[in-house]
This record gives structure tokens, C-alpha cells and sequence, in this order.
């Protein structure tokens, strides 16, 4: 079985959606390409002395599953880079179930589409990580917490594609001390078990694609987690609108509560955010949390990337000033250069500290990308700043190759 998986991995390239280059091809062939301003002699992962080699056996024996996660902001929020970067490994590692879903849209904001996860009642309080502080309730690892207006709350899950994604347990997440215990299920009584103080799981008794319980209210709810009986590689993304290192930083315990993902590799992917404020504290609030997440998750191997070029907003009065009237205002875009120095901080902190980096400011094209990706229809013409789902999905697919192409050196 491990020499079959080998196999299969060495021939992932020919079965993503981006074909793989070989050295001094500028181009990547997907749907929507080719694409000749990305850099792709770049779309590698700098291990700066650390290896995978630990990570490389564990998905290759496929005795047991590979926690994946990627923590972000508003680019990982719709989950579609981290569903195609889900989807290469398991395509390659074994399917070990559709893993993290996030209380988002109970509290009002986009999520994932290939999940709907929604409560039978209002709601008393909520947050989010990236939201205005201070919080009216604590989040949890998903970056958002909503409680719940009723003594007894019905929580609705389904997987959207079942053909993938269907379960044979559920781990509802919520505030320390709030585990619900028994729940109703399909009109049977199902015990849960709390594998950690702010996590119970029920067993299903077999695969589904949707279920309900119905449980006591006990305080904040955050999400629920997919498991699945089989091995394979279980990829799960943490997104947040608005979210820095600092904000994952301000949620007690979010290090230790990665814990209930058993992750062995940890993606990184903020930087935006920080880009549009003040960069003093930077640096310190990467070593934070990357310490805590160390820490707290020693088995793990962290993975750090960057953000890619975007502008921000420039307005300035023009005309002359009248009595009626006042000025024109007149609004433009110019390049974010604090995104390039953002950019440097977690390359450098990465080599300083001996963590794996994926440079995608490099990659998706350096200094200039932004408007080439507008162009090409990949970069949301109306901010700057954000992606369209094609250029998601290119994100995707060029992170997934270069963390297969990082699997197979395993140093």
C-alpha cells in the first residue's frame, strides 16, 4: 500500500488542475490560463532548515489521519483555497473526512459553499475575530462564537457533496464547560464523549451526508468538526474577514484548541490586514503566536506564506473649493507597499526561526501582480484587493503543488 502511494503521489502533477512545470517554463496551463506573469521557478517551498520527513511517512502509511489546517483572513474565509489544496492531498494521501466547519454564517458573514451548518434559533451574542473589540462573547478556534437564544437548540449539519464529504461522526465545538452531553438524533438519544473541555462528539452509527441534534444550550457555539472512519488526510481552514496574527492572538487558548485538529501541518496565510495599519507591532505578534501554536502543538510543522500584491484605496479633493459645492472628490488606487514589507517580515522571521515559507507575492508575479491579475480576471476589479474565485482557485492549486512537490523531497 505504501509503495502504491508513492506511486500516486510522484503522478499527482498530471492529475491537478495546473500542469506541472518543468524548469524555465513560464506558463501554467489551467481553465482559465495560461497565466505568463506568474513566476513559477518560485512556486517552491523554502524549508530554511527544517524537514517533513515525519509528515511525508505519516500521510504515506495512511494508518491513521493527517490533520491539515490553514489559518487566514478574508482571502481563506470562502474556503476555496484551502479546498483545493484539500482536494490534491486527498486526492493523492486518502480522504479522512471534510474536517472543520465554521459558525459563519450563524453569525452573519460569508462561508465555505460546500457546507451548510446552521442553528435552529436567533442569536443572543456573537463575534468575530476580525470584528470591532471589545468581543460580546469569546471566539473559538474557528475565529467566531455565537450563543444561542433558546434552552434547547437544534444544530443543522449537512456536506453539500456527499459523493466526498460524508461522515460518520460529529464534534460540535463550544465555550469550556458548555459540552452538551447527551443530544437527540434522529429521534435516539446518542452520549457524546468530550475529547477536549470545549468539544463533544457523536457517533452516527454510520455514513451520512446531513444530520440534526438537538441539545441543551450551554453557553457559546463555534462550529462542528466531520469525521470519517477512513484514512487519508482530513484538510480543514480557519478564515476569518478582517483577521491579523494579533487577532488570533486576543482568543484565549486558540493555540491550545488547535489541538481538537490534531494537526501535523499548520498553515499560516495572514499579512493583508496588517498591510492597511501599523506595522511596529508586526514582527512581535508573528513571533507570538507562532510560538504559542509551537508550543502547544509540538507534532505539527508550520508553514508560513505571504500575501500578494494589492492596492489600497487613494482619495483626494480636486477643483475649486465654492461656497455651494465644496470639492470634487476624486478616488484612485496605488500599490500597498507595506504589503511587500510585511511580505519580507515573515520571510525573514521563517529563516530566523528555521520554518518552512511559501513566497506568494513572488509567485502570483511580485511587484506589479495586482494589475495583471485584474486584468486577467483574477483580482476583483472594484477593490484591489481581493480575488474573484478564479483567482482563489490558481492560489489553490499553486499551493497544493508546491506542498506535494515539498512532500515528495520530505528534507
Amino acid at each position: 500500500m505504501i509503495l502504491n502511494r508513492l506511486i500516486y503521489s510522484l503522478l499527482l502533477c498530471a492529475m491537478l488542475t495546473v500542469a506541472c512545470p518543468v524548469r524555465g517554463e513560464d506558463t501554467v496551463s489551467v481553465a482559465r490560463g495560461p497565466y505568463p506573469f506568474l513566476n513559477l521557478e518560485a512556486n517552491r517551498i523554502e524549508f530554511n532548515g527544517d524537514n517533513w520527513r515525519d509528515l511525508s511517512q505519516s500521510l504515506l502509511a495512511c494508518d491513521s489521519h493527517v490533520g491539515v489546517v490553514q489559518i487566514g483572513d478574508s482571502h481563506i474565509q470562502p474556503g476555496i483555497v484551502t479546498r483545493e489544496l484539500r482536494v490534491a492531498l486527498q486526492n493523492a494521501y486518502g480522504n479522512g473526512g471534510r474536517g472543520l466547519l465554521a459558525a459563519l454564517n450563524i453569525v452573519r458573514t460569508n462561508e465555505p459553499r460546500d457546507y451548510i451548518l446552521k442553528l435552529n434559533c436567533g442569536v443572543q451574542a456573537k463575534s468575530r475575530v476580525g470584528g470591532a473589540r471589545p468581543w460580546a462573547v469569546m471566539p473559538g478556534v474557528t475565529g467566531v462564537a455565537a450563543v444561542p437564544d433558546s434552552a434547547v437548540t437544534v444544530i443543522s449539519v449537512r456536506a453539500k457533496n456527499a459523493r466526498r464529504d460524508k461522515f460518520t461522526a460529529v464534534t460540535l465545538l463550544h465555550e469550556e464547560g458548555g459540552g452538551y452531553g447527551s443530544a437527540l438524533i434522529n429521534d435516539r438519544m446518542v452520549f457524546g464523549r468530550t475529547p477536549t473541555p470545549r468539544a463533544t462528539t457523536y457517533p452516527l452509527g454510520g455514513y451520512t451526508d446531513s444530520v440534526s441534534l438537538s441539545v441543551p444550550t450551554k453557553g457559546a457555539f463555534y462550529g462542528a468538526i466531520l469525521h470519517s472512519d477512513s484514512c487519508g488526510v482530513v484538510v480543514s481552514s480557519i478564515g476569518n474577514n478582517g483577521a491579523t496574527y494579533g487577532s488570533y492572538l486576543a482568543v484565549r487558548d486558540f493555540a491550545k484548541q488547535l489541538q481538537i485538529l490534531e494537526p501535523q501541518l499548520i498553515i499560516i496565510s495572514l499579512g493583508t490586514n496588517e498591510a492597511f495599519g501599523n506595522l511596529s507591532g508586526v514582527m512581535a505578534n508573528i513571533r507570538s503566536l507562532v510560538k504559542l501554536i509551537r508550543s502547544a502543538n509540538p507534532r505539527a510543522k508550520i508553514l508560513l506564506t505571504t500575501p500578494m500584491e494589492c492596492h489600497h484605496k487613494v482619495t483626494r479633493k480636486v477643483g475649486r473649493r465654492s461656497r455651494r459645492h465644496g470639492q470634487r472628490t476624486v478616488t484612485s488606487y496605488a500599490v500597498n507597499e507595506k504589503i511587500q514589507t510585511v511580505r519580507n517580515m515573515i520571510l525573514s522571521f521563517g529563516r530566523e526561526q528555521h520554518i518552512a515559507t511559501w513566497d506568494l507575492y513572488e509567485v502570483a508575479g511580485g511587484a506589479g501582480a495586482a494589475n495583471k491579475w485584474i486584468a486577467a480576471r483574477l483580482m476583483n476589479g472594484g477593490d484591489h484587493l481581493h480575488c474573484l474565485d478564479a483567482g482563489y482557485e490558481l492560489q489553490g492549486e499553486l499551493l497544493a503543488q508546491a506542498v506535494m512537490r515539498a512532500l515528495e523531497r520530505r528534507h
